[in-house]
């Protein structure tokens, strides 16, 4: 799994693997799919699972919705608006030179306060989520004995595609990159906008079956409904690529909206029943508002299925030890979602009026994301789009998981990337939100001087705004793409990358400033190039000087001539038909780039290594841990088993038998007392002092139920040597055995019967609780002795025949093939040979 993609949700994270077989989404250590994308911070660190378990009891160390405050500054309004929806405590965190704060999180880890960059904690889960992906390559490879953190980065994964909203700014996309470097996780091969990765999972694999045709597109449109987002993409399909040709969004609409509606509702509910007798407002209570949350998604679950009418609410103790229920009818919760629902209709038309289509030229429209469950979101789609309401789904299609589409397509996307996969080739033409401008300074006289375009199609160049402005990156747009503007400037002059200031994109539209140096004097031409990398985020590439110089070439034709001059050496002369050719000489300029929110080096190892302190303070509270609970299953479970008569009762000795309970009952009021909270060492040293008494009699249980089927094997093998010497004397197959042979492995084979049955006679008479005189390992060795000499001799190979012999063999064959060809048999004239010759 070493190629994955990742859909990082607001609320939930899910991750998959692309293999041979296609796309497979990776379920994690409680065999879930989705994971809940937070993390929290006590004595360590927890992720996923493990920190929602505690995530109300932990509310105030417990990090949610990073994705929502990613790359954004501190005092911007969006960012103002969630903080406040969130438990945990935020600070501004600086960054060098005038630039804005960035937003950072104040939380107690291992009994200090820590000031975390948000981007930090965001790669803290992503790195988790590649975790969740090596456990299960691990856990399935069966040549691991241990699986520690070593042996877990083996199958950490190397190429990743991470699906982000395509409302990104490049602010967020560089602040979401950093945070993966600040994590240690590499390899990220491109930062995908989610409508897109779910068009790839559509589309991809309906090529791969000719359903698209290039006389005709296929126009599909794709909602997804999030947590908190909700987008409207309109994809073209063609033979082998897609084309997104319009995409809206609503960042502020999702089901965490619908959430809020319930759980006001319920708090205002709840203030009227108990009014006078609160001790304050339960919405300033962040504990009260996490259960009221919980309630709410819960009633919404209840509700969005077709035919249910009513979500029973209850709640315990929910604030001043104060019980409440209540019920929600499906109308009344209907109603209060109207605004909401209202919301649907503007990207759905804003996406078709940029399109250039109508709701009836979609083939398809396709829903996904877990707000689209809803059921009164799916009717207000279906009238928006003037589909059947009486069909199934309302006229919309489900055919894509809407939990992990977004997830299935960054892992395809991740193939067709990685150079560890053969995947056929597929074109994705992106779609760049918002436009981009360059802006220059105006101190020197230069102008415009020309827009050259590299990647772009045919007539896509942009114009200038101003004598010194130009849209670079029109909205729409495909990236990753180059294009360039060629100014006329001398010294060191200033670009400036920002958003167009008609797209509203709140207070800071500043994406980066470049300061340039090009040669003071004279003006010169200096060519800008500037980058919308695979990411969607924007930088210099180069900044080049570009001058025409003649060069001097001989005209095609003309030959030199050469004459040789006497007493010196041969000199050249060129008829003068030589011409004078224009060429273009670029030099490259030095450059630097400046932007807000910016992570310097410096500032990015620092978080580094923070990542890697925290993630040793991490193994070492997990160790101990371990270390604690294996002391805790020993006991529990030697407790049990010196007393059952079919367990140790039998093996240990009424000695043991009094004292070692006695030892485990101590041990384990001191676990549970002042021994909770002891280092890793302790824990170690009390269960080797525990293994030393409770081997013993383990031992002694293994030894007694392992010795008979030991000894068995090595009677068989005497009982098959002795029979072999027995019969093997008179065999001519064994007849090249010496006598010496025979006699060393008679007498191993003797020997060793003998101290068998010496063993068995002294055992025999032992109790079951006493230490045996014989062990199974030295059975073993004393078998293994017997077969090391004994079968070496035994299959001793039967030697070949002496060439001397086959010859004369072959000599007798000949005289009797010519007596019966000659007749009489010729006289032997040689003389007899004497014994012993």
């Amino acid at each position: 799994m070493s190629v994955v993609g990742i859909d990082f949700g607001a609320k939930h994270s899910v991750i998959a693997a692309a293999g041979r077989g296609g796309v497979d989404v990776i379920l994690n250590g409680n065999s879930q799919r989705l994971n809940p994308n937070m993390v929290g911070f006590d004595t360590s660190r927890s992720m996923g699972e493990a920190a929602s378990s505690t995530a109300l009891s932990n509310y105030k160390n417990t990090i949610t919705f990073m994705k929502r405050l990613v790359g954004l500054a501190y005092d911007d309004p969006r960012a103002q608006s969630e903080m406040k929806k969130v438990a945990y405590t935020c600070v501004p965190y600086p960054h060098p030179g005038n630039g804005p704060d960035g937003i950072a999180v104040q939380v107690e880890c291992g009994g200090e306060t820590k000031i975390l960059p948000i981007e930090a904690v965001a790669g803290m889960m992503v790195k988790h989520m590649g975790l969740i992906a090596a456990e299960k390559v691990a856990s399935e490879s069966s040549s691991i004995g241990g699986m520690g953190s070593r042996d877990l980065n083996e199958y950490f994964p190397r190429d990743w595609v991470v699906g982000v909203p395509g409302y990104y700014t490049d602010a967020q996309r560089r602040a979401f990159l950093a945070g993966c470097e600040m994590a240690g996780v590499k390899g990220i091969q491109r930062l995908m906008n989610e409508h897109t990765a779910v068009a790839l999972a559509y589309g991809i694999f309906k090529d791969i079956r000719k359903e698209f045709a290039v006389e005709k597109p296929t126009h599909v449109m794709f909602i997804d409904m999030g947590s908190t987002s909700y987008s409207v993409a309109i994809v073209d399909f063609q033979p082998g690529k897609l084309v997104v040709k319009s995409a809206q969004y609503d960042a502020d609409l999702g089901g965490y909206a619908f959430d809020t509606v319930i759980a006001e509702w319920i708090a205002t509910k709840f203030e009227e029943k108990y009014k006078g007798k609160l001790s304050g407002n339960p919405r300033n209570n962040a504990k009260v508002m996490l259960k009221l949350y919980a309630a709410a998604e819960k009633a919404k679950q209840t509700l969005s299925p077709v035919g249910v009418n009513e979500a029973r609410i209850n709640l315990e103790s929910l604030m001043d030890d104060y019980d409440f229920s209540i019920s929600l009818m499906a109308d009344e919760y209907k109603a209060m979602c109207a605004p909401l629902l209202a919301r649907l209709a503007g990207p759905i038309e804003r996406a078709l009026e940029e399109a250039k289509l109508k709701s009836g030229d979609l083939t398809s429209i396709e829903i996904v994301g877990g707000a689209t469950r809803v059921g009164s979101v799916k009717e207000t789609l279906s009238k928006i789009l003037g589909l059947d309401m009486n069909a199934v789904n309302n006229g919309l299609s489900t055919t894509m998981n809407a939990d992990e589409a977004v997830a299935r397509g960054c892992a395809l996307q991740s193939a067709i990337l990685s150079p560890r996969f053969k995947v056929l080739p597929y074109e994705v033409i992106e779609y760049q939100p918002f436009p981009i401008k360059i802006e220059w300074d105006g101190t020197s006289s230069g102008t415009t001087q020309e827009m050259e375009v590299d990647g772009a199609d045919e007539g896509a160049a942009a114009q200038p705004t101003s004598a010194n402005s130009v849209v670079m990156f029109e909205r729409g747009c495909n990236f990753p793409i180059v294009r360039r503007v060629t100014l006329k400037r001398s010294g060191k002059f200033t670009v400036d990358a920002r958003y167009n200031d008609e797209d509203g994109l709140g207070a800071n539209k500043s994406i980066a400033t470049f300061h340039i140096h090009a040669p003071t004097g004279t003006e010169c031409k200096v060519r800008v190039n500037v980058k919308l990398d695979i990411h969607g985020a924007l930088s210099l590439s180069s900044a080049q000087m570009v001058e025409e110089v003649i060069e001097e070439k001989l005209e095609e034709g003309v030959e030199a001539k050469a004459p040789e001059e006497e007493g010196g050496e041969a000199k050249v002369t060129v008829d003068s038909n030589m011409v004078k050719k224009p060429k273009l000489k670029k030099t490259s300029l030095a450059f630097t780039t400046v932007r807000p929110l910016d992570w310097t080096e410096a500032e990015l190892q620092k978080e580094i290594e923070v990542e890697v302190a925290m993630a040793n303070a991490d193994r070492v509270v997990r160790e101990t841990s371990d270390a604690r609970n294996e002391l805790e299953s020993y006991i529990y479970d030697m407790r049990d088993k010196i007393v059952s008569e079919s367990q140790l009762a039998p093996y240990a000795t009424d000695s043991e038998k009094a004292t070692f309970p006695t030892m485990l009952e101590t041990y384990e009021n001191w676990l549970y007392e002042e021994g909770f909270d002891a280092n890793k060492s302790v824990y170690v040293k009390k269960l080797d002092e525990l293994k030393k008494v409770g081997n013993v009699i383990e031992n002694r249980q293994y030894e007694a139920r392992t010795r008979p089927n030991a000894m068995s094997t090595l009677q068989k093998t005497v009982e098959k040597y002795t029979s072999w010497l027995n019969t093997s004397s008179g065999d001519e197959n064994y007849e090249h055995i010496t006598d010496e042979e025979r006699a060393t492995c008679s007498d191993k084979t003797d020997k060793t019967s003998a101290w068998m049955y010496d063993m068995l006679d002294k055992q025999g008479g032992l109790a079951a609780n006493v230490d045996p005189v014989v062990t199974v390992e030295q059975i073993f060795s004393k078998n293994k002795e017997l077969n090391d000499v004994v079968s070496p001799i035994m299959h001793k190979p039967k030697p070949a025949p002496k060439a001397e012999e086959k010859k004369q063999e072959e000599q007798q064959a000949t005289e009797e093939q010519k007596k019966e060809e000659g007749g009489s048999e010729p006289m032997d004239t040689t003389e007899p040979m004497e014994e012993g010759s």
